[in-house]
């Protein structure tokens, strides 16, 4: 896998390609993710992983965590190892970064489990809402059907509720 700057209409395009009716031409969902890992094949973006870099707050316990946006490959490459490659890339960086998990929301969580996410449940959590780049509401529900995380340590995900101290991802 080779990083390099994507050009940001090939981009905007490869995300409308693999997320049909979602991103309406933008390069993120909600929010800009703080950064990307971008896989290629002959100058063509072919995966994503979106990073968000934060703390969350578990009744009253600091977490630090990546949370991971918007894994895709394009369906022609889907099978071949990108995810994989992605995955481990950005789990590589989280721990020389010191994060404590891994975080996601997935409803297919196939290779999220062969790579060791686990389902959190209950998982009540609180988040700010955000609806066509506008900040909506607070809400506040369990979302065990779609929360995976990752220890990166010894330490297992604290029992409680999941304050996300902002939006989503």
């Amino acid at each position: 896998m080779r990083l390099i700057k994507p050009r940001r209409l090939r981009f905007r395009g490869f995300l409308d390609e693999c997320f049909p009716d979602t991103f309406d031409g933008r390069s993120y969902f909600k929010q800009l993710p703080h950064f990307r890992y971008l896989a290629y094949q002959d100058e063509k973006i072919v995966g994503q992983l979106g990073i968000d870099h934060r703390v969350i707050n578990i009744e009253g316990k600091i977490v630090r965590i990546f949370g991971l946006i918007d894994l895709c490959v394009l369906p022609a490459y889907r099978r071949s190892g990108i995810a994989s490659n992605l995955l481990h890339t950005a789990e590589m960086q989280a721990r020389r970064a010191q994060v404590d998990f891994l975080v996601l929301m997935g409803d297919n969580d196939t290779i999220y489990k062969a790579h060791g996410f686990n389902r959190v449940s209950p998982a009540m959590t609180k988040w700010l809402a955000v609806e066509n780049v506008e900040s909506v509401s607070i809400i506040e529900r369990d979302l065990a059907d779609f929360f995976l995380v990752k220890s990166l340590s010894a330490e297992e995900w604290p029992k409680g509720k999941i304050d996300m101290l902002g939006y989503l991802f």
